[in-house]
């Protein structure tokens, strides 16, 4: 192999300090990113891994310095990626008091939320300061991380968001999503602020805000619902098999391998 090939194969490594540890990392690594490998905690709200990144609720702001020292200014680490030489302050002073408005802004949108709640005792936020036009009903903070799960990693396409600015909100297309929701509940996983909440039912599974109404399946051994037909039709769709194991919930699955019968847990 040639100097030339050996050179474009290596990762180009950069030289960042954060909060003042030095690291070397991959050209391209994002600030939070180089954080975690320095076990270095910034709390982050829109932020997952199975997603790009996107920067919407801007908690995890970091104070940047520039190489040359004579530069500052705050922004979201999660999208920011490194540089050699740059200066990094995960807990100045400035970075304390943009998180603290960041957190008192949102809380305005989800006064409920545990977790918003604890960010604001957390950085000293004062959780009655402002309030949202819809007073915080939804307790939605627009992160976007339902849709783009819904859209990006399950494909349903179920929901999205709709209208602009300060009435922008996330809504099923027509306000009906049952056409195009699997009920698979990634959603509600990966929402920060319990906004979405479900009802689970002897025979349907529901997201009132949605529209969505599921019949559930009901497991062939103990007769408990364990998920929606709907969801389990994809998934048979797409995994090969054998029919009994779709009709069984996951715990008697486990229960039935343990005593040697040929299901195996799938779930």
């Amino acid at each position: 192999m040639s100097e030339e090939s050996e050179t474009k194969g290596k990762q180009e490594l950069v030289k960042v300090t954060i909060d003042d540890q030095t690291i070397e990392v991959p050209k391209g690594t994002t600030l939070l990113h180089a954080a975690m490998k320095l076990d270095i905690n910034i709390p982050t709200l829109c932020f997952h891994e199975s997603l790009p990144p996107q920067g919407s609720c801007r908690v995890c702001v970091v104070e940047i310095t520039d190489k040359t020292g004579k530069w500052t200014w705050i922004d979201a680490s999660c999208v920011y990626p490194v540089s050699e030489g740059l200066s990094v302050q995960t807990q100045s002073p400035n970075v304390i008091k943009h998180r603290r408005a960041i957190i008192e802004l949102l809380l305005s949108r989800a006064p409920k939320s545990e977790v918003l709640l604890l960010l604001a005792e957390k950085y000293g936020a004062n959780p009655t300061r402002y309030t949202a036009i819809d007073k915080g009903e939804a307790n939605c903070i627009l992160c976007q991380l339902c849709v783009r799960t819904c859209n990006e990693i399950v494909g349903a396409q179920a929901i999205g968001t709709a209208e602009r600015g300060l009435h922008k909100k996330v809504i099923s297309p027509f306000s009906i999503a049952k056409e195009n929701c699997i009920g698979c509940t990634a959603c509600i996983h990966v929402c920060p602020t319990g906004a979405i909440v479900a009802k689970l039912g002897k025979e349907s599974f529901e997201i009132e805000d949605w529209g969505v109404d599921l019949k559930m399946a009901t497991c062939s051994c103990c007769d408990k619902p364990f998920a929606p037909t709907v969801h389990l039709e994809k998934l048979k769709s797409q995994v090969n098999l054998k029919n009994q194991l779709w009709e069984m919930c996951p715990e008697c699955r486990r229960s039935a391998n343990k005593v040697g019968t040929p299901y195996s847990p799938i779930i």
